[in-house]
């Protein structure tokens, strides 16, 4: 997917990351990502060079509970995608916690 495409896909749902909902990200390396975009401190600049954070849905409970003991957002949870290597980005349920 190119930048564009990427960045409207995923902008209005996880710029604010108020929305979570679990996505299904499909990668040209024959890799499928099940998780949410959150939006960190970087998201603008990874956003600029069409790279995006993701919170695999392994990893989403351990991410709110830090979060929740902490007050921060934890990149270390997450995984950076490249929008380049991406196929297709779906909607695929809301996310529980």
């Amino acid at each position: 997917m190119n930048k564009e495409e990427v960045a409207a896909m995923i902008e209005d749902r996880y710029a604010t990351g108020s929305n979570l909902s679990v996505t299904r990200v499909i990668c040209k390396n024959d890799i499928t990502y099940y998780g949410y975009f959150n939006s960190f401190s970087d998201y603008s600049e990874l956003m600029n060079k069409n790279r995006y954070r993701f919170i695999p849905r392994n990893n989403s409970k351990a991410f709110m509970e830090d979060y929740t003991r902490n007050g921060i957002y934890n990149t270390s949870y997450g995984i950076i995608i490249n929008g380049d290597d991406m196929l297709a980005i779906e909607f695929v349920m809301p996310m529980h916690n």
